[in-house]
């Protein structure tokens, strides 16, 4: 009995000191896994705060007032998002794969006097006016004609003054002066722009109501399609801006001229601001007034070959 006594006790004493030495090996690998984990984080988080130490030492954390007085400048500058078809030369288009021509250097000079900056978003013509309507655009500038329609969606001002012109083949025999020359004609012109609905009015006018063949307008998205047409022969004439008419001529070196002797509708050209933001209405005027004065505004137009509206032409030709 005593012998089966002690062997319980034994027996029990065995499992107490094993279950110490088991417990106190974990205990051992726990702390192990513990201390390596330290050491990992010491190593990647010390190289961070030298990091950031140095950070503070060269910028925000110094005392210095001159990088902080820049990231205030920074902070006011705003960047203006401006709608337009940049494929309208002298008004707009590409050198060395960016923005260039008559609206990109009036809007830098007119944000150049409220501290601001322009940044010009490609849009085809037909989209502009509803890009604008849905916030896409601050504003257009786009060589945008100011027509009663379009002021019912936007407010519009005046910064230049134009007509249009007919483009035909220089070694073609059709050559035409007037609008009475289109009828029976196929003929050229932009999409979304006011020229289609010009020739539907010439059409009507001077061809059908006098017993001719209207004119047969196709419409294309860009005004460089228009040329590439006709270069085609697909259609017999271009109608478009006298302004890019006469840019798109010489650029092409004697294979197309500008074949009309009058003009056909006069009419303003406007910078277009969301209908009521007087805030943006105010800040075009103010700028352009600016640069008028300082003589920039006659610079550009002069290095353009494109006229400014007098008051008088103002006057005549903004719808009411």
């Amino acid at each position: 009995m005593y012998c089966i006594v002690f062997s319980g006790l034994l027996a029990q004493k065995f499992k107490i000191t094993f279950l110490k030495k088991l417990t106190y090996n974990i205990f051992k690998v726990i702390q192990n896994v513990c201390l390596e984990m330290k050491m990992s984080l010491a190593l990647k988080v010390k190289p961070l705060i030298v990091a950031l130490g140095l950070a503070c030492g060269l910028s925000a954390c110094s005392d210095k007032s001159v990088p902080q007085e820049a990231t205030k400048a920074e902070a006011s500058e705003k960047v203006y998002q401006i709608g337009s078809d940049i494929t309208f030369p002298p008004f707009e288009y590409l050198e060395n794969d960016k923005p260039a021509g008559f609206d990109i250097d009036i809007a830098n000079k007119i944000f150049e006097q409220s501290g601001d900056k322009a940044n010009f978003v490609d849009s085809r013509f037909s989209n502009l006016v509803t890009g604008l309507e849905a916030k896409k655009f601050d504003l257009l500038m786009s060589a945008l004609y100011i027509t009663k329609e379009r002021l019912e969606k936007v407010d519009m001002v005046p910064y230049f003054m134009t007509t249009e012109a007919l483009i035909a083949l220089a070694d073609s025999p059709f050559q035409p002066k007037t609008r009475d020359d289109l009828c029976g004609k196929t003929v050229a012109s932009q999409k979304g722009s006011m020229f289609p609905e010009q020739l539907r009015q010439m059409s009507e006018e001077s061809c059908v109501a006098k017993g001719k063949a209207p004119i047969t307008i196709r419409e294309f998205v860009t005004s460089p399609e228009s040329v590439q047409a006709l270069l085609a022969k697909a259609v017999d004439a271009q109608y478009d801006d006298a302004s890019v008419a006469l840019s798109t001529v010489e650029k092409l070196n004697g294979r197309l001229v500008i074949s009309s002797t009058e003009p056909f509708f006069p009419i303003l050209g406007g910078i277009a601001v969301p209908k009521g933001d007087t805030e943006m209405l105010n800040k075009i005027k103010s700028g352009l007034e600016a640069i008028k004065k300082s003589g920039e505004y006659d610079q550009l137009l002069a290095k353009y070959k494109l006229q400014a509206p007098t008051d008088e032409e103002i006057q005549k030709y903004m719808p009411n």
